[in-house]
């Protein structure tokens, strides 16, 4: 039987030199684009994920220059809130009953103050742009006097069935409003009060006036969020209004 000992002797591989392999690197970029040929995928989620960075920085960039001149909504203490009255934090929203988009910023509201109940609540203004939007934001606003919870209600089903509204005017309105128990009498006669057809037109005014490019819109802390904007985007706001750092989860 052979054996072989090496007793107190030490192998090492040569080590690769950084500026021999930058040089024939540089002589020879068809190797990088070989081996890149064979990521495409990963390279792909790469510059995608680099994308997504830059967008969050540039935002949240956004959001402190906002914070540094927020903007100043009119807060009328008679106005109903949605969510938790003692949540510490105002959404005010600008929607029209009758807009696509507004139904998708509904549920992204809804999203945010059943996630976050006692962080945040939420202030609906109105931006019609029809008389059938302009008759649902009055019975919004009338229902409200009665009852803040069937306002909420109101709020989701007309979404829900905005759909039907589309072909068939007020009809689902009515239907909703019967469903509610309301006392007629004083509806009718909140519908016709000019202070709530003065709030509508006031809150257009303010929209115009903020620049607001559409509905729906949001704005917390002073700074405007356009569109069906995602909860953790409110998030950012939240953290950054409080001198803080969102965590990485908003990411």
């Amino acid at each position: 039987m052979l054996a072989l000992s090496f007793a107190g002797a030490t192998v090492s591989a040569a080590q690769p030199d950084a500026q021999a392999i930058k040089t024939y690197l540089m002589a020879h970029p068809e190797v990088i684009l070989e081996a890149l040929e064979k990521q495409k995928v990963a390279l792909y989620d790469m510059v995608v994920a680099g994308q997504q960075i830059k967008q969050r920085i540039a935002w949240r960039e956004n959001i402190k220059r906002s914070l540094a001149n927020p903007l100043k909504p009119a807060i009328n203490p008679e106005r109903p809130r949605l969510g938790n009255p003692q949540a510490p934090t105002l959404v005010v929203e600008y929607t029209n009953f009758m807009c696509s988009t507004c139904r998708k910023g509904a549920v992204a509201l809804e999203d945010l103050l059943g996630k976050y109940p006692i962080k945040y609540q939420a202030l609906i203004k109105h931006v019609p742009n029809d008389d059938i939007s302009r008759q649902i934001a009055l019975y919004y606003e009338a229902i409200a006097r009665q009852s803040t919870g069937k306002a909420y209600v109101f709020y989701h089903q007309v979404f829900e069935r905005q759909p039907e509204l589309t072909k068939n005017g007020l009809l689902p309105v009515l239907d909703i409003v019967k469903g509610l128990k309301l006392d007629q009498a004083r509806l009718a006669r909140d519908l016709s009060d000019p202070i709530l057809a003065q709030r509508i037109k006031d809150d257009t005014a303010e929209s115009k006036a903020f620049n607001l490019g559409g509905t729906p819109a949001f704005i917390v802390a002073g700074v405007l969020l356009r569109g069906p904007a995602p909860v953790a985007a409110f998030e950012d706001i939240w953290y950054l209004s409080k001198g803080k750092q969102p965590p990485t989860s908003n990411n």
